[in-house]
């Protein structure tokens, strides 16, 4: 339409079903107006206005005009029409948390039950769920430090890897803190955060790391502690029984509040000892979760657009229409079309609100880790996970058609343990080789082709054992057949034996008659042991037959079972990866040194 701007469109489209009861308003009123004009055709003219309300044409039809203007202005209005954007400042959030976890082996003492290890990373999680907004850094430490997962805002992946944090996953044992110091710095220039936070969730800290503390305060940081443990402190259990120290001593590890504390108030943080209730999350979370904003719109590069709404330019046109309303009771019917139409009420799920702003594979990994598996797949846009999660669900056909291209060494690993469930042995042992190849150092795929191989071997030795079963019971047949011929060919002869003998019984008349219904009747007798001992031989045939198929049978399940208690073994360790991630990265970096205490 011309003389209309071309990007016009209204914001709150659904106001213009008001005009529905403004429409039935105008008919009301045409219709009581149509009922007044039929009181002329009975009523005499003098009598008229003292009957009727309205006293005229133009006196009805000029309040009803300015009612459809003012209300059909006040409706466009309310639909928020726009047509030009606005340049509007990205204000960015620096809130920023890297928890560093102690996975030295003295968090695996029980003066805290059932492990301080355990209790740390229910305390990791609880604080990641009670901080609101922000983005949130894991690295774990225990001779040197290790990223986990860098600064991100999806806290369910720091969710998922928490529980498979132990201190076997690192390649070397101590209690490094200030390690994790630097790579904490170091995370957080990355991100280019200008003042982060640091929490320590540790049973202890080295005096070494005074001046890894200093350097991170320089960087307008802060560092907070969470102490782990009691002061009475515990061994660390082993297999076998407790850790001890080179002379012989069982170690027993205490908590040292008074050092944590000090490390705490040098980082201009926060020190709280681990409780039994949640006293120690509000007070880290209170911390945490107050908002760093950058309020100076020249301090980021990022604008976003928003569209500059019109409407309020309309309702100054109402105003004159509203000041000439001369008679009382006119102004409600403005009133009723200038109110905003009432929204309806439903309570949502702070839950189901949140995933509303999820991503499509967010909203997929959610479902993953609830167990949907199925579900999961569909959602899934990244192919690995999508296999991963028809994988999960048993759907080993559609993980193996996802996997068709695998170029890292995790992927030929995920492809063997995929071809193993299919039974595919040959294939999944090409794939665990191809894994090898690219990284040797991959132990889960070494464990898993070794598995497979032994699996491949029974399976092998199963199917020599029934190609022997078969070739031992074609030749049991063929042996009973040779021996039915040779009855069939005996008997034969017997009968024409017979046959001559009744010629000669035939020639001989003058036998006394009894003599001959005799030898008739042993003739009759003679065939009779012949025919029992045919059908005695087919019973037995057909029993050794079928207790053969059950046999193949029962083999045959057996065979399936043993094969699925193989791939049963096949282990699913989440924490696989991280190790081997974190055993390379241990051995780039030169001149290791090992810890005094490594505990």
């Amino acid at each position: 339409m011309p003389g209309l701007p071309e990007q016009l469109h209204f914001l709150r489209p659904e106001a213009f079903y008001a005009f529905i009861p403004l429409m039935l308003f105008v008919v009301l009123y045409l219709t009581s107006k149509a009922t007044s004009r039929s009181w002329k055709a009975v009523c005499d003219d003098r009598l008229l206005p003292y009957i009727l309300i309205a006293g005229g044409t133009k006196a009805g039809i000029l309040p009803m005009l300015l009612i459809i203007t003012a209300a059909s202005l006040s409706i466009v209005a309310l639909a928020g029409p726009v047509w030009k954007k606005l340049p509007q400042p990205v204000f960015t959030e620096e809130s920023a948390l890297v928890i560093a976890l102690d996975l030295s082996q003295s968090m695996h003492a029980t003066d805290i039950k059932p492990s301080r290890l355990e209790r740390a990373k229910l305390k990791a999680l609880d604080l990641i769920k009670a901080r609101k907004g922000g983005q949130t850094a894991l690295i774990v430490y225990a001779a040197t430090a290790f990223t986990v997962t860098p600064l991100t805002d999806d806290d369910n992946t720091i969710a998922n890897l928490v529980p498979a944090l132990e201190p076997g996953l690192m390649p070397a044992q101590g209690s490094n803190a200030a390690a994790a110091l630097e790579l904490s710095t170091e995370l957080l220039e990355q991100a280019g955060i200008n003042r982060g936070d640091v929490l320590l969730v540790t049973d202890g800290i080295a005096d070494t790391a005074k001046d890894t503390i200093n350097a991170l305060t320089a960087n307008g940081h802060r560092l907070s502690v969470m102490g782990v443990g009691t002061t009475e402190g515990s061994p660390i259990p082993l297999s076998g029984g407790f850790l001890t120290n080179d002379a012989g001593a069982i170690v027993i590890p205490r908590l040292d509040p008074a050092q944590l504390q000090r490390a705490a108030l040098k980082g201009g943080g926060l020190f709280v000892t681990m409780q039994a209730d949640d006293s120690d999350i509000e007070k880290l979370a209170g911390l945490f979760t107050s908002k760093r904003v950058k309020t100076d719109a020249q301090d980021t590069d990022i604008t976003a657009d928003i569209w500059q709404e019109e409407g309020p330019w309309l309702v100054l046109l109402v105003l004159p229409l509203v000041a000439l309303w001369p008679r009382r009771g006119w102004l409600i019917c403005l009133v009723l079309f200038t109110l905003p139409p009432p929204q309806l009420a439903y309570a949502l799920d702070p839950v189901d609100l949140d995933y509303l702003w999820l991503r499509q594979d967010q909203k997929a990994m959610r479902e993953f880790n609830q167990g949907n598996a199925n579900q999961a797949a569909e959602l899934f846009n990244n192919t690995d996970w999508k296999a991963a999660a028809h994988y999960r669900a048993g759907n080993y056909d559609m993980a193996n058609e996802l996997l068709t291209s695998p170029g890292s060494s995790t992927d030929y690993y995920n492809k063997g343990n995929v071809l193993a469930r299919l039974g595919s042995f040959e294939e999944a042992i090409k794939a665990y080789d191809e894994a090898l190849t690219i990284d040797p150092s991959n132990e889960d795929a070494r464990f898993n082709r070794e598995l497979v191989e032994q699996a491949l071997q029974q399976q092998q030795s199963q199917e020599q054992q029934q190609q022997q079963q078969d070739a031992s019971q074609n030749q049991q047949q063929d042996q009973q057949s040779k021996e039915q011929t040779q009855s069939n060919q005996t008997g034969d002869q017997q009968q024409a034996k017979e046959h001559q003998r009744d010629q000669l019984t035939d020639l001989n008349e003058k036998q006394d008659q009894q003599e001959s219904e005799k030898q008739d009747q042993e003739q009759a007798d003679v065939p009779q042991p012949e025919q029992q001992q045919d059908s005695t031989e087919q019973a037995l045939e057909a029993q050794q037959q079928h207790e053969a198929i059950e046999q193949e049978d029962a083999e045959t399940v057996e065979s399936e079972q043993a094969m699925e208690q193989w791939l049963r073994r096949i282990p699913d360790d989440p924490g696989g990866l991280m190790r081997r991630k974190f055993i390379y990265q241990y051995r780039q970096i030169p001149n290791q040194a090992e810890a005094k205490e490594p505990w």
